[in-house]
């Protein structure tokens, strides 16, 4: 199955669902357009798409500011929404609630089953910080994983290492 808007949609994440469908996940820049239903917040937004079994769209949103929001990572959650985690630049402007800190944030967003905005937070320093993979624990908290090149500053808690060191938040 083919699925994307007329510009540029990247996915980065896919999961089968509890009901056996499937939650694709990444960012896209396109508007309204093929089978995109919303415009682009700004230069990039996440894009969730739930599909069936069978890959049919079930549901889709895009959630972002007004400049770089980068899906690399999602997950279904225990209560049956979804967590999702990558970049951003952004800041408050569209869906986005908190300025960016530095260069690149971790920004972390939770949806729904249905893919509404729970709650979300930007998590970083003054440099920049990737996050690329998540996970639900076992306390219901979530973990983070990524790479860092800020020292203390913002949410940072430890200097870098040197240009790029793992970044791991509970």
């Amino acid at each position: 199955n083919t699925i994307g808007g007329s510009n540029t949609d990247e996915l980065h994440a896919i999961a089968q669902t509890l009901d056996g469908g499937y939650i694709l996940g990444g960012w896209s820049d396109s508007n309204i357009s093929g089978d995109k239903s919303e415009n682009s917040n700004g230069a990039f937004d996440f894009w969730i798409v739930k599909t069936d079994s069978l890959g049919d769209i079930q549901w889709q949103n895009s959630i972002g500011g007004s400049s770089w929001d980068i899906l690399y990572s999602l997950k279904q959650t225990s209560d049956g929404g979804f967590i999702l985690g990558g970049q951003s630049n952004s800041y408050i402007s569209g869906d986005k609630t908190e300025n960016c800190i530095g260069a690149l944030d971790y920004w972390i967003v939770k949806t729904e089953s249905l893919g509404a905005i729970q709650w979300q937070n930007t998590i970083g320093g003054i440099d920049g910080d990737e996050l690329y993979s998540l996970a639900q624990t076992f306390d219901g908290g979530y973990i983070l994983g990524g790479i860092s090149e800020s020292n203390i500053s913002g949410d940072k808690t430890e200097n870098s290492n040197g240009s790029y060191d793992y970044w791991i938040v509970k």
